[in-house]
């Protein structure tokens, strides 16, 4: 079989150095083939050239298109983010194909004093957890509440009796009888779900009898709790502030506004 023989080329040479004309004789095909191509191309009709253009392109437009898209979200996205002032979860309430719960988060944002166009509210009452089902499906639902809690993203925390027992324990309720005012202690008094931390849980020694608080609040017959039926499986509802919120009053303040 013939062999292709092509000669090692210095394109940087000239065609002296490379000993002969070889460059000046590529340069002049190369010109021949593009002028060629240019008078196939213009005699083609612009449903021929769209044809053509889809045949050997289309995969490189279709990436294309969605890197540009993909760039365009990101940016856009960061623009315009906001800053959270306040950040409420809702843990096995009723489904959002049932209940509306936007209009409870825009009615305490209305009360409240921010710059909507730099700061919002935000509710997820998306997270769904049988306990008595330790799958891979209800462990990373788990995972992702107390990753929003040690991550200082979650505010206030609204739960039915399950998970309220389920967390009581895990120690990322503020002690609410140290944040509420003697007023409010008062008026909370009878809904507050005290916890008494045994010694091992908490790393003191044997004489310690434990740590009592007040982790989390009975909310049940809220009112707006109550007229919109916001947990209708279960026979209590509760509500955490974690202990590392970053808008503690605010926090406080929706507790009370659920009462309204």
């Amino acid at each position: 079989m013939a062999k292709l023989y092509a000669p090692d080329i210095d394109p940087d040479k000239t065609a002296e150095e490379n000993g002969d004309g070889t460059k000046e004789e590529f340069e002049t095909v190369n010109d021949e083939i593009k002028n060629e191509a240019k008078k196939i191309w213009q005699t083609k009709t612009g449903k021929e050239r769209a044809q053509y253009f889809i045949y050997y392109y289309k995969v490189h437009f279709i990436v294309a298109v969605f890197a540009i898209i993909a760039i365009v979200s990101v940016v856009r996205a960061f623009v315009t983010r906001k800053d959270s002032v306040l950040e409420v979860m809702v843990i096995n309430g009723e489904y959002t194909e049932y209940l509306d719960y936007q209009p409870i988060i825009d009615g305490f944002a209305a009360t409240q004093e921010y710059d909507p166009k730099k700061e919002e509210m935000l509710i997820d009452p998306s997270n769904h957890v049988d306990l008595n089902t330790p799958d891979q499906y209800n462990q990373t639902i788990i995972q992702k509440i107390f990753m929003n809690v040690a991550a200082k993203e979650l505010d206030v925390m609204m739960c039915d009796e399950d998970f309220m027992k389920f967390t009581r324990a895990q120690d990322i309720g503020v002690d609410l009888s140290t944040v509420l005012s003697d007023e409010q202690m008062e008026r909370y008094k009878d809904l507050l779900v005290w916890y008494d931390f045994p010694p091992e849980e908490v790393g003191e020694d044997e004489e310690y009898i434990g740590r009592n608080e007040a982790v989390c609040i009975d909310i049940t017959d809220f009112k707006k709790v109550k007229d919109n039926a916001m947990f209708p499986y279960s026979d209590h509802a509760y509500l955490f502030i974690p202990v590392n919120t970053q808008n503690m009053e605010r926090a406080i303040a929706f507790l009370e506004y659920l009462d309204e």
